[in-house]
């Protein structure tokens, strides 16, 4: 029969073992109970406090808004960066074409030419001739843009109000962080979009879900973005090349993308 010490040196590690389980148990338990409170704080309305308004454009972010009113009007004319430059290519292309036809021509009535190369220069020039004909309204078409253009950007109200729509800009992401962060402090129930779009606030580090937060309502903010549910709207597009529309769908992209990196740190924590 074993004694009384083998059995308690038998036992022992087994109650030593249980032990650890149940403190390990205990604080899962708690790290789940306090991640449900937040869930349903967060499905209730993130708080208990009043509905914080957050897309009201009054007080300080009033006139910050009505400045970028304006610079996008003064932007509705003026090509982006990327566009200008393809437009110039396609001009540039459209003026070698003609350059290369009017060689052709040259060479062929420049004299005495071998019958071999004459034929390969007259084929030349009714290809160049057909490619011409066949680019002319759209190379007319961009090179009229580029005159409206550069008319634009010589219009001193323009270059004011992108200027100051410039500013405004980093003043009203100012803005929206102070919202942010005062509807937190005061425990506000936030809109539905932006528990839509930002969910639950990720820990450790809420450093990047709070630069998501403040993106998307100065997004909202500068583009009078009023979706009960979307937090950006409808995605904008670039396809007029206008500096306005590639910037703001620059944005949209790049906080999409957030977006979806938040969305995908929720479902691995």
């Amino acid at each position: 029969m074993p004694t009384e010490k083998e059995r308690l040196d038998v036992v022992e590690p087994q109650v030593a073992s249980l032990i650890s389980h149940v403190g390990q148990l205990s604080a899962e338990l708690e790290r789940v109970t306090a991640r449900l409170t937040v869930l349903e704080r967060r499905l209730s309305g993130a708080g208990d406090g009043p509905l914080a308004d957050l897309d009201a454009v009054d007080g300080e972010v009033a006139p910050l808004v009505e400045a970028l009113r304006r610079a996008w009007d003064a932007e509705q004319e003026i090509l982006a960066d990327p566009a200008r430059v393809e437009l110039r290519q396609e001009v540039l292309e459209f003026e070698g074409l003609k350059a290369r036809r009017d060689d052709a021509r040259s060479r062929l009535d420049g004299g005495r030419v071998p019958r071999f190369e004459r034929d390969a220069l007259s084929h030349e020039v009714r290809q160049v001739e057909w490619l011409i004909h066949a680019n002319e309204a759209s190379a007319r078409r961009a090179a009229e843009r580029l005159a409206a253009d550069e008319d634009a950007t010589a219009e001193q109200w323009r270059t004011e109000a992108v200027l100051a729509g410039e500013k405004a800009r980093g003043e009203i992401r100012d803005a929206a962080a102070r919202r942010i962060s005062g509807a937190l402090a005061q425990y506000a129930r936030m809109p539905v979009w932006f528990r839509v779009g930002l969910g639950e606030i990720p820990t450790p580090d809420p450093s990047f879900w709070l630069e998501s937060a403040i993106a998307v309502l100065a997004y909202r903010l500068e583009y009078g973005v009023v979706d009960a549910v979307s937090p950006l709207g409808p995605a904008p597009s670039a396809s007029s090349g206008l500096q306005n529309w590639v910037r703001r769908t620059n944005v949209h992209t790049d906080i999409t993308d957030r977006l979806t990196t938040l969305a995908a740190t929720f479902h691995l924590q």
